[in-house]
């Protein structure tokens, strides 16, 4: 007896999004070509057969791709006749995309600002500095300047041939790096959180949301009194200033707020290192 595995004209399909990882199929006609053996062709006797790809095995024109699952179809007009679906997909990095498309830009958040040129806060400030942050007051009367702070966006788009770890996504959001991860320095990446899709062959399209600021996304806030306004003092007027000029009051103490406290390890998401 002899088994012949034939791929079938046509049915080899290539799908490639830029918004996804590619995916394929390749169906094959396994039978036997002597059906009086008594012997039939199970599915996993077709599986096993020389030609057929296997688990992992590449796809022919496109090499990242390999061999994830099989769909198979039995004849029912003859007991030595099988189909098989071979679906190809981007695996690897312990089932994860073996790339990772990477996109970001640059906004301008306007914040609450009361000093300029101020001590820089520590990485690992959690809640409230203890001290005034220095710098120079540029409130007027207790009142904060919008001043635009420029933050880097960074979204990390990764197939996946399994569901995403959304628990560990949740785990991680509005969390800071603890070690220097994708090229930023510890601290200055909080993690937004991650938008999941699924597609055709299972293979899921998660974006991972990130944004960076060079001052560990700490903002500046006035001690305030009882009643709710910034606690204030005079300022000193300059020696050419007109007699009878009132002196400028500012915000006193000001400090430093850290509203993303934790410092976890991003490489939990298993993203792998971009380039």
């Amino acid at each position: 007896m002899t088994v012949v595995v034939s791929e079938k004209i046509g049915s080899r399909t290539l799908q490639r999004s830029a918004l996804s990882s590619p995916t394929g199929k390749r169906v094959f006609d396994v039978y036997e070509t002597d059906s009086t053996t008594g012997n039939p062709l199970t599915a996993m006797r077709a599986l096993r057969t020389q030609g057929v790809p296997q688990l992992n095995d590449p796809h022919p024109e496109d090499r990242q791709m390999t061999v994830i699952s099989f769909d198979i179809t039995a004849n029912t007009d003859s007991d030595y006749f099988q189909t098989i679906t071979c679906n190809y997909a981007v695996t690897g990095l312990d089932g994860g995309g073996t790339y990772a498309a990477q996109s970001t830009n640059v906004r301008g958040v306007f914040v609450d600002t009361w000093r300029n040129n101020a001590i820089a806060p520590d990485v690992e400030l959690a809640g409230v500095s203890g001290l005034d942050i220095g710098g120079t007051k540029i409130d007027q009367g207790g009142k904060p300047v919008s001043i635009a702070l420029f933050q880097q966006t960074v979204d990390i788009r990764s197939p996946f041939s399994s569901r995403p770890p959304f628990d560990i996504i949740r785990q991680l959001t509005n969390t800071r790096n603890d070690s220097p991860w994708q090229g930023f320095p510890r601290g200055v990446l909080v993690y937004l959180g991650a938008a999941a899709s699924v597609t055709n062959g299972n293979v899921w399209t998660t974006t991972h949301k990130f944004a960076a600021d060079e001052i560990y996304h700490c903002r500046q806030i006035a001690f305030k009194e009882p009643d709710g306004k910034p606690k204030q003092v005079k300022g000193e007027l300059p020696d050419n200033a007109p007699e009878g000029t009132t002196k400028p009051t500012h915000a006193e103490p000001v400090y430093w707020v850290q509203k993303f406290p934790y410092l976890r390890n991003f490489d939990a998401l298993g993203l792998g290192q971009n380039p």
